[in-house]
């Protein structure tokens, strides 16, 4: 994979309004929701029980914004691929490069690269300000603390995972709808569909659910019935790995 066929792809992403349109939108819903969330808190701390302070987790309730960030960079991952397929440029681009396999690791690395740099900075900035916001009412975490360096750069990780796992999407079923759909059904219905089994098999299976990994890896204080938070984000990269395969080896075998 040379330097070229990643400037390539680059200039493919950064050329398109809807890049600078899902990176301020999904900046907007982590920054809005972790002040709100750290705004009640610091409000309601003086009045809270010894209870519901110990259990409160300062990392993973502000960020909880990053839920929803995740699908509008999902979706901007998927279109990287998608949208190729439903213009036909994807033609053109297999034309100037043959090695398909390329072509999609090339698409992978340029939207992981922006991933991890957006995310980087948004969930960074949405930690900072919700624990100045909540300092006042002596409920804030600073990143020196135990645990909380681990849990924002998971958070991080885990929107990388999922960039990986849109775009790999957008590459298995070369539709957006389609892509996106089951984008959606991963994160948000599989865990409703497992939160209606019979008890103890709900208890064994919410574990692998992508959803409950990803909230496990970004908190102080995982539940009971969760992996741990490095074995949940594992979890959650094992998702777009094995996504990944699957769309490396369908685009050698298939007609563009």
């Amino acid at each position: 994979m040379g330097t070229e066929l990643l400037k390539a792809e680059w200039i493919k992403l950064r050329s398109v309004r809807s890049t600078y349109l899902s990176l301020a939108a999904a900046a907007a819903l982590v920054i809005i929701v972790a002040l709100s969330v750290a705004g009640t808190t610091a409000d309601n701390w003086p009045t809270m029980s010894p209870r519901d302070r110990s259990s409160f987790d300062p990392v993973s309730a502000p960020l909880f914004g990053a839920l929803f960030a995740q699908l509008v960079i999902g979706v901007l991952a998927v279109l990287v691929v998608s949208s190729e397929y439903s213009t036909g440029l994807i033609r053109t681009t297999f034309a100037v490069t043959p090695q398909r396999r390329k072509v999609l690791l090339a698409k992978v690395t340029v939207t992981t690269a922006l991933a991890l740099a957006a995310g980087a900075v948004i969930l960074g900035a949405a930690f900072l300000l919700s624990q100045a916001v909540m300092a006042h009412g002596h409920g804030g975490v600073s990143l020196g603390d135990p645990g909380v360096l681990r849990a924002v750069g998971y958070a991080v990780l885990y929107l990388v995972a999922v960039t990986v796992l849109a775009t790999s999407l957008g590459a298995i079923l070369r539709s957006t709808a389609g892509a996106i759909a089951v984008l959606f059904t991963l994160v948000f219905l599989v865990p409703q569909v497992l939160d209606h089994l019979p008890q103890e098999l709900r208890h064994h299976l919410m574990r692998f659910g992508l959803q409950r990994a990803a909230a496990a890896a970004v908190s102080l204080h995982p539940q009971a019935d969760t992996f741990s938070p490095t074995v949940s984000i594992l979890l959650c990269a094992g998702y777009a790995a094995v996504a990944l395969a699957l769309a490396l080896f369908l685009i050698g075998r298939r007609d563009a």
